[in-house]
């Protein structure tokens, strides 16, 4: 092989290599464009879930606060009642004792 059949061959050789990897740039430049296509979906989806568990994380502290007022409403009511057992026993005490005196005569 002469001296130019070989840098023809290495010329030849040269751009087809060139080629095939400006193919595989293409390939990968292609694959990159989906790829981050597919990235921003998924940053969309990524985005709509944190808001929804941002709202229900407020929805929480709502029904938090909401459960907490209930408490203290129940505990009020409990009170209440207990304060309502001691006026209805004073009641039937004085009540039981009135009729018990009536019985005996002494009214």
């Amino acid at each position: 092989m002469t001296n130019e059949e070989m840098q023809r061959t290495m010329m030849g050789f040269n751009l087809e290599q060139q080629a095939q990897l400006t193919v595989s740039m293409g390939q990968l430049a292609e694959s990159m464009d989906k790829l981050t296509v597919k990235v921003d979906k998924l940053s969309e989806k990524v985005d709509r879930t944190a808001d929804g568990i941002n709202s229900l994380l407020v929805i929480a502290e709502i029904h938090d606060r909401e459960i907490a007022t209930l408490g203290e409403t129940v505990s009020a009511v409990d009170e209440r009642g207990r304060q309502t057992d001691e006026s209805l026993k004073a009641l039937i005490n004085t009540v039981e004792r009135y009729i018990s005196e009536r019985r005996n005569g002494n009214a």
